[in-house]
């Protein structure tokens, strides 16, 4: 059988990044020390309290021991560990202090463009255009497209790929250089592949060996039955596959509903924020961004790093008036003598998410997401947003912002990088104390598949609410409901603010009438004026986001177009949609 080469395309790039070097502490390491604080053990006492073997215990001891926070007694009784007085200094910090240097190097690595992947440079053969291989009678050569989705990749996941062990990347140093576009080679033998590393993705993986498999079908002048079997479909690519919920930091009150509520969280975030800022909202209204841009000037006095993002103008328009506002915000800016502290960003990141992510003043971090434009709502309609608090989360949302900055594809620039790494830091802080529960984020393409998940795991209700409905209602969110209704004979309420592109006040009508008929209650809000956009089912689950469910259909490739969160915690949805038809006049 002929070996088939697969070319796929890369960017490729070297950039001289600044490393943090040495080892950090474990959690662990930092309740040893902390138990030993407390009170002097041996190791075989902290063994039978921890469960963790004798062995970790004390090679965790010498580690703490040489640093000079703990040291060894050795009373009648056997050997013991107490704290030194240095170590009963480190223990109650959130984070013990890590003994690192920093040291500039040069790396370099490519992006694949197929499912975004990274690779240190070395681990694959990359070529340019030119020296690209070609078919002949010893082998066959096919390309394997790649996708607008990954055409920037994520710097962060580029980190990640480049950092050895006991390292991270702090910066990068500024460069006016852009990827370059490369691709990469490689040999697939008897479905084998062949100069592929380890670290790269099943989804990658397969989509090699199916072209290769299309290949030699199509090329073998062999019977039918010498032609290998097709590869077997990998998990990662099936689309019945969840995504992964994990247990974060969640009270009641970081739901936050209606508008006076969000002009307060705004107030408050501004106000406690110490160090960062960044908002990105959809719209910029120039009497909304002046309104905010005493606390702005205040928080900047402070030394708060103040970024504002936005993202594009109403559907059917230019993005002309949020530039406006922008480029007169900015002007305000510089006019205060502020220009170093708050950057408004002059383009559009062609985004519908609206988020506020910051500092709180006292080592935590905090994110706002869901149906709010930050710098254009008056905060008088019914919004929907959840504040996001624990680590894992922000510090992913933070990083999704450093995407939504870069720009061209292939082209670096110092907010980026600097919002990346800072999107890291905040993910490796500790979690504080509190109540944790389900929570995912949910991104563009996540919304049409969490429309089923709802109608698969629903068992007493739906509802949505979305300030515009469309055409895309009934394929994306109207029929998937139905379903359920069908199936299960649950209830089902649709609530929206007002038509949007060819549906007429007349053909919402109808529509309103047809799903009536079918037990779905589909129903126009005016007062007040609906701009929340949720989905939830049953008591527990409500996704709260910046997609209008009823409107929009955003594709794959737009990742970041929309943004917003799923909480799974005791009557979540139940008080949410108490609180909305309470509120609810018509």
């Amino acid at each position: 059988m002929k070996p088939v080469q697969v070319v796929f395309p890369v960017f490729r790039g070297t950039r001289r990044f600044f490393i943090e070097k040495g080892r950090r502490w474990s959690v662990v390491e930092h309740l040893l020390l902390d138990a030993v604080v407390r009170q002097p053990a041996s190791a075989s006492e902290l063994s039978a309290k921890s469960g963790l073997p004798r062995r970790v215990i004390i090679e965790a001891f010498i580690r703490l021991m040489r640093a000079g926070w703990v040291e060894l007694m050795t009373p009648p009784s056997g050997p013991t560990f107490r704290a030194t007085a240095l170590g009963a200094v480190q223990a109650p910090l959130e984070q013990l202090p890590a003994a690192t240097v920093i040291e500039p190097r040069w790396r370099g690595f490519a992006i694949e463009q197929v499912t975004g992947g990274v690779f240190r440079s070395r681990e694959l053969d990359i070529r340019p255009p030119s020296n690209l291989p070609i078919s002949s009678d010893e082998q066959i050569v096919i390309h394997l497209p790649g996708s607008a989705a990954h055409a920037n990749g994520e710097l962060s996941e580029v980190f990640t790929a480049i950092e050895l062990e006991d390292e991270l990347i702090v910066g990068v140093d500024r460069s006016a250089e852009k990827l370059v576009e490369r691709y990469a080679v490689v040999t697939v033998r008897d479905d084998i592949i062949e100069g592929l590393p380890s670290r790269a993705s099943s989804a990658l993986r397969y989509l090699i060996q199916l072209k290769a498999h299309e290949a030699t079908i199509a090329k073998t002048t062999e019977s039918i039955t010498s032609v290998p079997a097709a590869p077997a479909r990998p998990e990662p690519l099936a689309p019945a596959e969840p995504w992964v919920s994990r247990h974060a930091l969640y009270d009641h009150d970081d739901l936050i509903v209606d508008g006076p509520a969000h002009g307060a969280a705004l107030d408050r975030a501004i106000r406690n924020a110490t160090e960062r800022l960044i908002i990105h909202s959809t719209f910029i209204t120039d009497s909304r961004a002046q309104a905010t841009l005493p606390a702005l000037l205040t928080a900047a006095a402070r030394g708060v790093a103040i970024d504002i993002f936005w993202g594009e103008d109403d559907v059917g328009t230019t993005t002309k008036p949020s530039r406006a506002a922008a480029a007169k915000l900015q002007a305000a800016v510089n006019e205060a003598g502020r220009a170093e502290s708050i950057r408004v960003h002059p383009f559009s990141t062609n985004s519908h998410a609206k988020i506020v992510v910051a500092d709180n003043g006292k080592g935590g971090w905090l994110a706002l997401v869901g149906s709010c434009n930050w710098l254009a709502s008056q905060f008088d309609s019914f919004e929907a947003s959840i504040r996001l608090r624990d680590p894992v989360l922000v510090g992913e949302l933070i990083r999704r912002l450093a995407g939504l900055s870069r720009g061209r594809p292939g082209l670096w620039h110092d907010l980026a990088i600097e919002i990346a790494v800072l999107g890291r830091r905040v993910e490796a802080l500790p979690r504080g104390n509190g109540r944790t529960v389900p929570m995912r984020m949910l991104y563009a393409p996540d919304h049409a598949r969490l429309v089923l998940e709802a109608r698969d795991r629903a068992q007493k209700r739906i509802f949505v609410l979305s300030h515009r409905i469309g055409i895309a209602a009934r394929p994306v969110s109207l029929l998937p409901i139905l379903a359920a209704v069908k199936a299960k004979d649950i209830e089902a309420a649709i609530y929206y603010g007002r038509t949007t592109g060819p549906l007429s006040g007349a053909h919402s009508a109808e529509l309103t009438r047809e799903f009536a008929k079918e037990g779905i209650a589909v129903r126009p809000v005016h007062r007040p004026r609906l701009h929340g956009k949720v989905l939830g089912w049953d008591d527990d689950a409500i996704a709260v986001t910046s997609l209008n469910w009823l409107s929009a259909d955003p594709a794959d490739a737009a990742l970041n177009r929309e943004i917003g969160v799923l909480v799974e915690a005791p009557k979540v949805a139940e008080n949410f949609i108490r609180r909305f038809e309470n509120a609810r006049v018509d």
